[in-house]
C-alpha cells in the first residue's frame, strides 16, 4: 500500500544525515498491532466477517494454556490451530503442495531465503509465517494460484504482498499461502503513448530510475522502499498531486487476473464499473499484475529542508497556515514535520521538507519558511527527481518492530489546527517518559496540498473536486509489546482530539473519509468509501460471487 506515512521521520534524519538502526528481523515473534482503539491480538479471518471472533476470546477458552508462555511463534501457531478447529481451514499444506507440483522453482517454505523475502514487511509485526510462499511470474502462474487456493480441498487462506509496507496486520501477510509479486517488475516505457507499463511488484525509486534516462516520470510514492501494488490499489498522494492528481488518477490500464482466474485488461473503455473499483478497492476484486501509467516530462528538481527550534512553532504555523489557504504554485510541496526518536526534550523537532518540480524555485516562494527565526536551512539544491526521492531514508532498512498509525481528513490547515497537533505530539510524549515507556520514533505531519482533488477520475477512493481533503500523518514505532495497548491508544486520542478541532474550525466534517494507506484496520468500509460503497458492494457481487478475494486481508468488500 503505501505513500507519506513514515514520511516526516525519514526526511528528517535523512536530511541531517541520521537513521534509525535497523532492528532484529524476526517479526514474527511480535504480536500483532492494529492502529486502533481495541487491541487484538489477531486480524479476525476476514473471509468470515460475521462472527465475533477474537483471538483473545478463544484462548481464554483453553485453561490449559498459560497465556503468558504464549509469545511469538508459539502464540502464532496456537492461534493457527484455533483457525484451523474453527473455521475449517487447514488446507494450506495441501494449496503449498499442490502449488509446489504445479508451480516448480517458484513455491518457498520455512528455511530458504525466498521464504523470508517473501513474507517480510516494513514493520516486524505484520510479518507472520505463512505455510508457505509462491513467485508467480506469468498471468498464467496467477491463475493456477488462484485456482488453487479457491478450490475444494485445497481453499486457503491467502495474501498477495507488492512492497510490503502496509502498516496493518493481516493486510498482506497470512498464515496460509503468502503471494508475492516481486517478479512482476517491468518499467516499459512507450513513447508513441507516453504511458509506462509497471509490474505491481516493482518499487517506486526503482520505477524513477529506471525511467530517468528517457526524461520521464509517473505520478507515484515519495520515498524510496514503497511498492507501487497497495499505493497504486489505494489512492497515492506524491509529489506531482497538485499538478496531475493522485496516483489513481494516472493509471489508464490494469492488467487483471480476476477470482475466477480469468485474464482482463481493465480500462474505462472496456470495464468502466472495474476500472472504476480498482482505483482504491484494493485486494477485493482480483490481482493486479501491472498497471499502465501516463508519462510525462520530467526535469530536474529542487529540494531542502529546514530545521526550527520547538519555540518557533507558531511562527512555523503561521507559515503553513498561509501556505495551506493562499499557494498557488502547484509545483512546489511543503511537508512541516514534528518528530520524536525519544522522550527527552533534545529528541524533539520541528522541520519542514521543501520541494519544487523545477531546477530552481521562483524567488521568495519558500522565504516564510527560511524566515523565521532560528531556522536553520539545509539546501539540497538541485538534481535529478529519481535521486531527489533517494536522499530520503528507505524504509526497508528501517523495519520498526511495532506501529500504530491514523490519519486526520483536514481541508486546510489553520493556525489552531496546528497547535493541536503540537499539543498532541508533547501529551504522547509526556506520557510515555511518565509511564517510564519509550519509543523508537514519534511523528505527526499535516500535508497541506493546494488542489489535491483538480485532477480527480471516477475512483473507489472518494476525492471529488468539491469536497477536498488533505490527509495528514500520526504513527508511533515502539519496541516492548508491554507498550502496544498504550500507543494505540495514544495515537487513537490525538487523531481524535485533532478531527474535533479541525470541525471546530470548519475544515473536516465527522464523515470526512480517511485516506485508506494511513487508515488503521478497524476503520469502518463507510468512512474509507463513502456513497462508493454500495456500487462497490455491487461490482464485487459480479466480479467475485464466491468470495473468493475475501480469504486474503484488508478492508473487505462483501457482496
Amino acid at each position: 500500500m503505501h505513500n507519506m506515512g513514515y514520511f516526516g521521520i525519514k526526511s528528517l534524519l535523512a536530511l541531517q544525515g541520521g537513521g534509525v538502526s535497523a532492528h532484529t528481523r524476526a517479526s514474527s515473534e511480535a504480536a500483532a498491532v492494529a492502529p486502533n482503539s481495541q487491541l487484538n491480538v489477531c486480524k479476525e479471518p476476514s473471509n468470515i466477517n460475521k462472527s465475533r471472533w477474537t483471538a483473545s476470546s478463544e484462548l481464554d477458552q483453553l485453561p490449559s494454556l498459560n497465556r503468558r508462555a504464549l509469545t511469538g511463534s508459539k502464540l502464532l501457531a496456537a492461534i493457527t490451530l484455533l483457525l484451523n478447529a474453527r473455521f475449517g481451514y487447514g488446507t494450506s499444506t495441501a494449496a503449498c503442495n499442490a502449488l509446489q507440483s504445479a508451480l516448480p522453482g517458484r513455491v518457498f517454505f520455512p528455511g530458504s531465503e525466498e521464504y523470508v523475502n517473501d513474507n517480510e514487511h516494513y514493520t516486524q509485526a505484520t510479518s507472520q509465517n505463512s505455510t508457505c510462499s509462491v513467485e508467480p511470474e506469468s498471468v498464467d502462474d496467477v491463475t493456477t494460484i488462484l485456482q488453487i487456493v479457491a478450490s475444494g480441498d485445497t481453499r486457503s487462506p491467502f495474501a498477495v504482498k507488492g512492497g510490503g509496507y502496509t502498516g496493518n496486520f493481516g493486510f498482506s501477510s497470512t498464515t496460509g499461502v503468502q503471494i508475492s509479486m516481486s517478479r512482476f517488475s517491468e518499467v516499459e516505457y512507450d513513447e508513441s503513448t507516453s504511458t509506462v507499463k509497471i509490474g505491481s511488484g516493482q518499487r517506486w525509486d526503482d520505477v524513477y530510475t529506471q525511467l530517468a534516462p528517457s526524461g520521464v516520470s509517473v505520478v507515484g510514492g515519495r520515498i524510496p522502499g514503497v511498492g507501487v501494488g497497495g499505493l497504486s490499489l489505494g489512492g497515492g498522494y506524491s509529489f506531482h498531486t497538485d499538478q496531475r492528481g493522485l496516483t489513481v488518477d494516472n493509471i489508464v490500464a490494469h492488467d487483471l487476473v480476476m477470482p475466477n482466474g480469468t485474464f482482463v485488461k481493465v480500462t474505462n473503455e472496456t470495464n468502466s464499473d472495474l476500472f472504476f473499483a480498482l482505483k482504491g478497492g484494493f485486494n477485493n476484486f482480483g490481482i493486479v499484475t501491472s498497471f499502465t501509467m501516463r508519462a510525462f516530462p520530467q526535469t530536474d528538481v529542487w529540494i531542502a529542508q529546514v530545521a526550527y527550534p520547538m519555540n518557533a512553532s507558531n511562527a512555523v504555523h503561521q507559515a503553513v497556515e498561509k501556505w495551506s489557504t493562499s499557494n498557488t504554485n502547484f509545483k512546489a510541496v511543503n511537508q512541516p514535520v514534528y518528530s520524536a526518536s525519544g522522550t527527552n526534550e533534545d529528541e524533539s523537532s520541528l522541520s519542514s521538507v521543501l520541494f519544487y518540480d523545477g531546477p530552481t524555485p521562483p524567488s521568495g516562494l519558500f522565504d516564510e519558511y527560511f524566515n523565521v527565526p532560528g531556522a536553520i536551512p539545509n539546501i539540497l539544491g538541485t538534481m535529478s527527481f529519481s535521486n531527489a526521492v533517494l536522499t530520503f531514508v528507505n524504509i526497508e532498512s528501517l523495519n520498526p518492530p511495532r506501529t500504530a498509525r491514523h490519519t486526520v481528513p483536514v481541508s486546510y490547515y489553520t493556525v489552531g489546527i496546528l497547535n493541536e497537533m503540537k499539543s498532541q505530539f508533547e501529551r504522547i510524549i509526556a506520557e510515555t517518559k511518565a509511564s517510564n515507556r519509550s519509543f523508537i520514533a514519534l511523528t505527526i505531519s499535516p500535508e497541506p496540498f493546494a488542489q489535491p482533488n483538480a485532477h480527480s477520475t471516477d475512483s473507489a477512493y472518494p476525492h471529488p473536486p468539491g469536497r477536498f481533503v488533505c490527509p495528514s500523518v500520526l504513527e508511533a514505532h515502539w519496541e516492548d509489546p508491554a507498550s502496544d495497548e498504550f500507543f494505540v491508544n495514544a495515537i487513537a486520542e490525538a487523531q481524535r482530539a485533532i478531527q474535533a478541532r479541525a470541525i471546530e474550525e470548519g475544515q473536516s466534517f465527522p464523515d470526512d473519509i480517511l485516506y485508506n494507506n494511513y487508515a488503521p484496520a478497524s476503520t469502518p468500509l463507510e468512512l474509507i468509501y463513502g456513497d462508493n460503497l454500495g456500487r462497490l458492494r455491487e461490482i464485487k457481487e459480479r466480479v467475485d460471487p464466491e468470495n473468493v478475494m475475501g480469504l486474503a486481508g484488508g478492508f473487505k468488500i462483501e457482496p
